[in-house]
């Protein structure tokens, strides 16, 4: 074998291997779920702890705002009932910078061919934190990749200083784009009805799926997704979760981007994960999704809507955790003993935080299965939450919920019957092209 064919095999087989075993996480990731309160102690807390230093530098992104003067106003101004982000990351005994770089200025500030740029890129070398603010996330991968994806300057250096252990920490926005791949827009019942037809975008696009103007239905409900940073991998996350009953938008997301752990993160709430472990702080919890086992119809098939049977959920609240690797909860929180009560029937399971009020209501009682229902009708998603074998529950003194392996089903309520004539017709086009492939077979047989 020739050598350069030699190489080839090398470097095929090294990206094969980087694939299968590389760790999703290699280094220290801070996912906020977005409207952290200033008074979350254990949030910030947190936050400095994991830089291992008492006064900790923090280098604040704010290239998910409109603008770069929007951006300056939330670093500096202190609005009625929320703190700057300056004035908030001393209150916690960070010493806070600023980095202009937003969405209107991002030519002249990601690189060092510039003054700004090259100011910029010293902040990130100097800082112990990176944190990523809210706003759109498509701004943030603007302002820091390529056109065609590569990384800017100042992105490099930032990969380099998260391999060397700068935390990167983002809210919302913030915290969705940090992953390989980052959507929004839309809600989990638009998602559910376009039946994980998201819109592809490009570095630079809007983000929403207009790929039809005139449907004010689609821009409104669906969504879009694209490049994003890649510090998380083959895992996608979610913002503002139970508040804004996302649980079905990621499920669809996750169906179309092609990967099988999906976590999402309340408000209020934090994921830290460190390599293999991901430890939750904060007010509220952490859905993890996964659909390794899960079974979901090809969208092909000729059903409209979205469907998936058996996927597996976990709940996780402050003082849980979950290894990336083994894929098992821990918890300290006492079992929950299971009580002869009724259970919730929701009739607005994407409203706020109606999936957690449907999930403890089954976890606390000896029921088997609970149902929620979209609001919408024509067609109506049907959300199951099951219990088996592996369902375990965890509470503690203050009410905190953990659940272990809980069962997730997606149906349509009554399929409707362009959908059902749909399908019918998908399976007569099977059948004939069966019969057709029979016949041609016979023929040949014949005159062979």
């Amino acid at each position: 074998m020739g050598i350069e064919k030699s190489i080839s095999l090398l470097v095929f087989c090294i990206l094969i291997l980087r694939e299968t075993f590389c760790d999703p996480v290699n280094g220290k990731i801070f996912l906020l779920g977005g409207a952290t309160s200033d008074s979350s102690i254990s949030i910030y807390n947190q936050l400095r702890l994991a830089t291992n230093k008492e006064a900790p530098s923090i280098a604040v992104v704010i290239s998910a705002a409109p603008s770069l003067a929007d951006g300056l106003d939330a670093y500096n101004v202190n609005e009625t009932g929320s703190l700057s982000y300056r004035d908030l990351f001393i209150r916690y005994g960070f010493q806070p910078t600023v980095l202009e770089l937003a969405i209107d200025n991002y030519e002249v500030a990601n690189s060092y061919e510039t003054p700004l740029g090259r100011e910029n890129i010293e902040k990130i070398q100097n800082a112990d934190v990176v944190f990523f603010n809210g706003g759109d996330q498509s701004r943030h991968s603007r302002a820091w990749l390529k056109s065609d994806g590569s990384d800017t300057d100042i992105m490099t250096v930032l990969r380099s200083k998260f391999a060397d252990g700068t935390v990167i920490a983002g809210t919302s926005a913030g915290m969705a784009v940090q992953g390989e791949y980052t959507f929004g827009a839309g809600r989990s019942y638009g998602y559910y009805y376009f039946n994980a037809d998201l819109k592809f975008c490009n570095i630079g696009d809007e983000f929403e799926d207009d790929r039809d103007p005139s449907d004010i239905f689609r821009s409104g409900e669906n969504g879009a997704y694209l490049q994003g940073f890649g510090f998380i991998q083959k895992i996608l996350v979610d913002t503002h979760f139970d508040a804004r009953g996302r649980f079905v938008r990621l499920i669809v997301a996750m169906r179309k981007i092609g990967v099988t752990l999906g976590f999402g993160v309340d408000e209020n709430t934090v994921l830290y994960i460190e390599n293999d472990t991901a430890a939750v702080y904060g007010e509220w919890g952490v859905w993890i999704i996964d659909t390794s086992e899960a079974r979901i119809p090809d969208e092909s098939r000729g059903s409209l809507y979205f469907s998936a049977e058996n996927i597996r959920i976990h709940y996780l609240t402050e003082g849980d955790s979950y290894n990336l690797t083994s894929g098992n909860v821990f918890s300290t929180k006492p079992s929950i003993v299971e009580q002869e009560t009724s259970i919730v029937i929701n009739n607005n399971i994407f409203g706020l935080d109606q999936g957690l009020r449907t999930m403890k209501s089954l976890i606390s009682s000896n029921s088997t299965a609970s149902e929620g229902y979209s609001r919408e009708e024509d067609p109506t998603c049907m959300v199951i939450f099951e219990k088996d074998e592996k369902t375990k529950g965890h509470i503690d003194d203050d009410d905190q919920y953990t659940v272990k392996d809980l069962l997730l089903h997606i149906q349509t309520k009554n399929n409707s019957t362009a959908e059902s004539a749909a399908i019918m017709l998908y399976d007569m086009n099977i059948v004939k092209i069966g019969l057709l492939f029979a016949l041609k077979t016979i023929i040949l047989c014949l005159f062979d």
